[in-house]
């Protein structure tokens, strides 16, 4: 066997840098301990959707600027803006072609069919009126899809927020921008919880789409900052969880992955009641005390809750002559559908987000919507409606779109792969040829 020659090291190198990532083989991790071969989260994420070299468009871009203004109505619709602009995105995602293949993802179609007719037959057993609900739930489901198929291009979609997001701010400030909760950014949010939501969320799915580590640094130390100037102690809690996820999980197997969700849904509770006490939070002991009704009444709701729920829109409370949406997302699903609104719902989080069984590679791109995912989970645990939103929409959509990807990686090469090998295969014969 004769020894290795520069040209040899040379086409080696070569190979390395033609062949993608994900198309190498990956060392198996471990299901307990620690991960040795665990992505850093810095790292340069392996070719995927989210993190493609194209353009955002511009149409998603500026559409996108909408889903931000809950805090308005459509011109001449009793809707918010934010599901008239999901609405223009859903039509204009009609006269394009899908460009991923979900045909394999027919069982979860079915489902969420199964899940709307369910709803639907709930709230009119029940004596209710499920149409504005139910039209919400499917125009949800419907973006999910639009995005998975990549019939909307999901960083125009996540640009345009984020120019939404970055306008709100001086306007808010300035005046010109509502402010609905005594001086907390809220603006085209109306809701300092929504808000704190959006802004948590944001940069998390922002760093899903970036290799560098400078702009991800930057993306979450500004998403931090809006989420405190929110005020939502629920949200910074949240978006602290989606941090230590993303720096963190990369190196653990499923089990501790698993304990460490646990250990970060006991902290948003832990914190949510304890942050209370620090001066900054200081004036806020009334509205504590008025969410704990809340949290009360709604506990006595569900005690009153059948197997099956009560019906669509009914997830309230009645206090003081005014009707409250409940404080927990888990316990809001459970009245209005029943346990299996509540584990169609989760279980979509968990096998799209989170795929706490799948064996396929964990890039970057993955984690950061894995921490997304989280963040929604954990922050249910103290905010009304989290899981049927826009934003719990979009995070569904890129778990979608990138299970997509990973399972075409596991079951067969993509096109693109299949060009990088034959790319590859000219380097080899061309070294072969020159060592001759």
């Amino acid at each position: 066997m004769r020894s290795s020659t520069p040209r040899d090291r040379t086409a080696a190198r070569a190979v390395r840098a033609v062949v993608p990532p994900e198309a190498r083989p990956a060392r198996r991790h471990a299901s307990l301990g620690l991960v040795p071969d665990g992505q850093a989260a810095w790292t340069r994420s392996p070719w995927n959707p989210l993190v493609t070299p194209a353009s955002p468009r511009l149409f998603e871009a500026v559409l996108a600027i909408g889903l931000v203004m809950d805090a308005f109505t459509a011109p001449g619709l009793p809707i918010p803006f934010a599901e008239f602009s999901a609405i223009l995105l859903l039509l204009l995602a009609s006269f394009r072609q899908p460009r991923r293949d979900l045909s394999h993802y027919g069982v979860l179609a079915l489902v969420a069919l199964a899940l709307v007719a369910y709803l639907v037959a709930v709230t009119v057993h029940n004596d209710l009126d499920p149409t504005r609900r139910a039209t919400r739930i499917t125009l949800l489901i419907l973006l999910i899809y639009a995005i998975a198929s990549e019939r909307i291009d999901i960083k125009g979609v996540l640009y345009g927020m984020t120019a939404g997001a970055l306008i709100n701010v001086p306007l808010f400030y300035a005046g010109l921008a509502p402010d609905t909760y005594g001086g907390y950014l809220t603006g085209f949010l109306g809701d300092k919880n929504v808000s704190g939501l959006f802004y948590a969320l944001l940069p998390v799915l922002l760093v899903a789409t970036m290799q560098r580590m400078g702009p991800k640094l930057l993306v979450l130390g500004a998403g931090s900052a809006l989420t405190f100037l929110t005020g939502s102690r629920t949200s910074m809690a949240g978006l602290l969880c989606a941090v230590v996820w993303i720096l963190v999980s990369p190196y653990l197997g499923r089990v501790l992955r698993m304990a460490l969700a646990v250990v970060m849904g006991w902290f948003v509770s832990w914190a949510e009641e304890n942050l209370a006490d620090l001066g900054i939070f200081g004036d806020r002991t009334g509205t504590d005390w008025f969410r704990a009704e809340i949290q009360q009444a709604s506990a006595e709701k569900v005690a009153d809750t059948s197997f099956f729920g009560q019906g669509l829109s009914t997830a309230v409370v009645d206090l003081d002559n005014v009707t409250m949406f409940f404080h927990n997302s888990y316990l809001g699903l459970l009245v209005e559908g029943g346990w299996p609104f509540l584990i169609v719902v989760v279980g979509a989080y968990l096998w799209l987000c989170l795929r706490p069984f799948a064996r396929t590679h964990r890039s970057p791109s993955r984690v950061a919507v894995e921490a997304a995912a989280l963040s929604i989970l954990v922050a249910s645990l103290q905010l009304g409606e989290v899981f049927i939103t826009i934003f719990g929409a979009i995070v569904l959509g890129c778990g979608l779109l990138l299970s997509a990807q990973e399972d075409e990686e596991d079951h067969g090469a993509p096109a693109k792969d299949r060009a990088h090998r034959r790319k590859l295969d000219r380097i080899i014969e061309r070294s072969r040829r020159a060592g001759r």
